[in-house]
């Protein structure tokens, strides 16, 4: 794998959230919020699974709830929504990563919630999400549950909970809810498709959250898409029974490892299947496995003994919807094909690559990334 091709294709996703961050305050005035939104008015804050990937839009919404709760102090059903809009913008400037200032802002939210209502669903939720993905964390989401089973802010945390406990009943019948009243983006589930596409039989794949791995799961328990795949939750392998139920599930010799890269590099050693990566993960993850990844779409594989070739790549490239309306996860198709290009211009093959590059083209346009095409040596100017 081309290492400055990789960092100069991911690195505008870090990039435009870090220029991002200053935003103006929300154009309604607390007071008219005050005065237009009715008291107890609940519109549940839209999470990325959902749609809401745009930066600049999550911080106003962010700011927005901010405003109403200084309007109405006492209104804790705003908190919650500003807590989850306030988590979901900063998870958005880090690719799905929390600051220690991050944490320390939303801590401050979840206190005040606690004190305008200790033991309410809303307290509970802003818990779950403070302690997450400490196994702890579940604790709250039960006694969320128990207060108000019916809240559709359940629904994902709930699926992540009967994920992490192998519980496949219960993740069947969380992802129901999730397509059914979740309001899964569908842009996701053919990125989804896609993604599960570019895995080999039986491999195991590491995503990075909700965005690509909720869908997935959705994709394989309710549509029977790869049921061959393992899926592993990078964020639930701080969790030690998790890790030993993957460890178990990919039938792996030898002692469970710690989390993190470390983890899937004695997992590479210690089975039989191949070992996947998302793009979406952290670019840690990628720089932990430097020479050893190969392009197979929108996925990396981890090379053992072979070498790194195209036919994979090729055949994966064709059959994917390669969709422009997933975000920030649309852009992870520029890399696999522009990993194709540079292997159609080395090999002569002008048609292919001409081909390749109008399509490009196409994309990038579609996505704001012509620009770094150009600047990654993909596109000429």
């Amino acid at each position: 794998m081309n290492r400055s091709l990789l960092l100069l294709l991911l690195a505008p996703l870090v990039l435009r959230s870090a220029a991002q961050q200053n935003v103006p305050p929300a154009e309604k005035s607390a007071e008219d919020l005050q005065n237009s939104v009715p008291y107890g008015y609940m519109a549940p804050a839209q999470d990325a699974y959902q749609g809401a990937w745009n930066k600049t839009e999550s911080l106003r919404t962010a700011n927005l709830w901010r405003s109403l709760c200084e309007a109405r102090p006492s209104d804790v059903g705003a908190q919650l929504n500003w807590f989850r809009s306030e988590r979901n913008a900063r998870l958005g400037q880090n690719n799905g990563r929390l600051q220690e200032s991050d944490k320390a802002e939303l801590n401050a939210i979840a206190d005040n919630i606690n004190a305008t209502a200790p033991g309410s669903f809303e307290q509970h939720m802003a818990a779950f999400y403070v302690q997450f993905p400490q196994r702890s964390a579940f604790n709250e989401l039960e006694k969320a549950n128990a207060v108000d089973g019916g809240r559709s802010e359940l629904i994902l945390p709930m699926v992540n909970r009967a994920n992490a406990n192998g519980d496949k009943p219960s993740l069947d019948s969380w992802c129901i809810q999730l397509e059914a009243r979740g309001e899964l983006s569908p842009a996701l589930n053919d990125v989804a498709r896609d993604l599960l596409l570019s895995v080999d039989k039986d491999g195991i794949l590491f995503t990075n959250g909700d965005m690509d791995g909720a869908p997935a799961l959705v994709q394989q328990r309710l549509h029977d898409t790869r049921r061959d795949v393992l899926l592993v939750d990078q964020r639930l392998l701080t969790d030690a029974a998790y890790r030993e139920l993957i460890w178990k599930n990919a039938k792996a010799q030898g002692p469970v490892p710690s989390a993190g890269p470390p983890f899937a590099s004695t997992l590479g050693n210690a089975t039989e299947r191949p070992i996947f990566f998302a793009l979406s993960l952290d670019r840690s993850w990628f720089d932990a496995f430097q020479g050893k990844l190969c392009s197979t779409g929108v996925a990396f594989k981890l090379m053992k003994d072979e070498l790194c070739g195209t036919p994979a790549l090729e055949q994966n490239w064709v059959a994917m919807k390669k969709t422009m309306s997933a975000g920030p996860l649309s852009r992870n198709y520029l890399l696999p094909g522009a990993v194709l290009l540079e292997h159609y211009r080395s090999t002569g093959n002008e048609t292919r690559a001409s081909q390749l590059e109008h399509e490009l083209r196409t994309m990038g346009a579609a996505l704001g990334a012509t620009k770094d095409l150009i600047k990654a040596g993909v596109l000429a100017h």
